[in-house]
């Protein structure tokens, strides 16, 4: 399972939120005329009010949802029924949350998107699961772009940092080979749990090598230790 892009578009067409998960850079009005544009071919072809749940080739989808004002669309790989299913039933449960929250902003909205800042911390919120399974990128895309990835730690990543891998032989020959002292692991999360930060940021409050410093976060987050955002 790989997620790509997540769009959350207002009635007529408009982009209200838009989440990056990969390195491939779509142009977001691009992307939102198009499924604009689908959903309007689709429901031509199809009797009644239904609408078109999929748009699919291979194992790249577009995962599509509606509410009574806004459509949440999710971009992304995956392999089997039931990671559709699972990625559906997410996709459902962000569209619920930012109706409930938003539904008297949304009913009479007229563009003022300062409003509707609070989705991403919905949607970050409903992903998290997904986004600890999921793959990161490959280290070197991380060490090219320090400034593009966001790491974070919630108190269940601390919970398991100090209960399952602070006293981890394994994971003490990983920090010994990248020369860190446990000590400055415990810096580092403390630092991402305050606030989401990148590696170029962390590296210059830690006085830590970027490099070292990104490799560590990368462990971590394999490990389902932290979370990584775009």
């Amino acid at each position: 399972m790989e997620l790509y892009d997540l769009y959350v578009i207002y009635r007529g067409g408009q982009t209200i939120f838009h989440k990056r998960f990969g390195t491939i850079e779509i142009d977001q009005d691009l992307i939102t005329a198009f499924l604009t544009a689908i959903e309007n071919f689709g429901k031509e072809l199809i009797a009644g009010d239904e609408h078109l749940q999929v748009i699919e080739k291979g194992q790249s989808k577009v995962l599509l949802d509606y509410g009574q004002d806004i459509c949440c669309a999710l971009v992304c790989r995956t392999n089997t029924v039931e990671e559709v299913t699972r990625l559906r039933a997410i996709l459902e449960h962000i569209l619920y949350d930012i109706q409930i929250q938003y539904a008297p902003i949304l009913s009479a909205w007229r563009g003022n998107m300062k409003q509707l800042a609070g989705i991403s911390d919905i949607v970050e919120n409903d992903l998290k699961e997904i986004i600890l399974t999921s793959v990161p990128p490959p280290l070197a895309t991380l060490l090219q772009n320090p400034n593009r990835y966001y790491f974070t730690i919630d108190e269940k990543g601390i919970n398991l940092y100090n209960t399952l891998l602070r006293g981890s032989k394994i994971f003490q020959t990983f920090l010994n080979k990248l020369n860190l002292p446990i000590e400055l692991v415990d810096m580092v999360l403390n630092e991402i749990r305050l606030s989401r930060k990148n590696g170029l940021q962390l590296a210059n409050e830690t006085n830590l090598d970027q490099n070292r410093l990104i490799t560590l976060l990368r462990s971590l987050r394999l490990r389902g230790i932290t979370l990584m955002w775009m």
